[in-house]
């Protein structure tokens, strides 16, 4: 009988990951781009126009596919709106499949009939024409998808859970935060 095991990732696993992340795209300097704050801070932080990360999680679905969703906490100042969509940024051409097709054909002489013992020809003339032909035909179609998906949001409790398919997409998820102008974003060190 076959077990199968379900990867499992830690807190700390996918916010190391988040980090390692956004080291790559800051060129190493994390306060430059996205300051880290510890827990002690939280409550001051959020009384401002800030955005903390609180956490980011991977969770691994039925069929092995990673899910990655950040947790925010949205300051006292920064505005609310009615509900929170992200834009379609990712814009691609998928490749649905190809056709290809080969053709080749040649028109030949019939065969002289000769009698007796006077032929010295084997098989007939050469060919006085022949083609060859080949074409391929891709099917592709352009793919907008969404930077991320809103799982839960509450105005009330002034928190959003987005759900992204990398982690690339989360980061960059957070410069199209629809809260206003000026805010900042933070990321809890747990």
């Amino acid at each position: 009988m076959i077990h199968f095991r379900e990867k499992t990732f830690s807190e700390y696993d996918a916010m190391k990951s988040l980090y390692q992340e956004i080291l790559k795209l800051t060129g190493g300097d994390r306060q430059k781009k996205f300051p880290i704050i510890n827990r002690s801070a939280l409550i001051p932080i959020l009384r401002g126009n800030n955005v903390v990360v609180e956490k980011f999680t991977i969770s691994t679905s039925m069929f092995g596919r990673e899910k990655y969703r950040m947790y925010l906490k949205i300051g006292a100042k920064a505005k609310l709106p009615d509900e929170v969509r992200l834009p379609s940024l990712k814009v691609y051409d998928q490749k649905l499949g190809n056709l290809s097709l080969n053709l080749k054909g040649s028109l030949m002489p019939e065969r002289e009939k000769t009698f007796g013992n006077n032929n010295n020809k084997k098989g007939g003339a050469p060919p006085t024409f022949s083609t060859d032909g080949y074409t391929n035909i891709e099917f592709r179609r352009k793919v907008q998808e969404i930077l991320g998906e809103a799982i839960e949001y509450s105005k009330t409790k002034r928190s959003l859970v987005l759900e992204f398919k990398t982690i690339r997409d989360a980061i960059d998820a957070l410069n199209y935060l629809p809260f206003g102008l000026n805010y900042s974003i933070k990321l809890l060190d747990a």
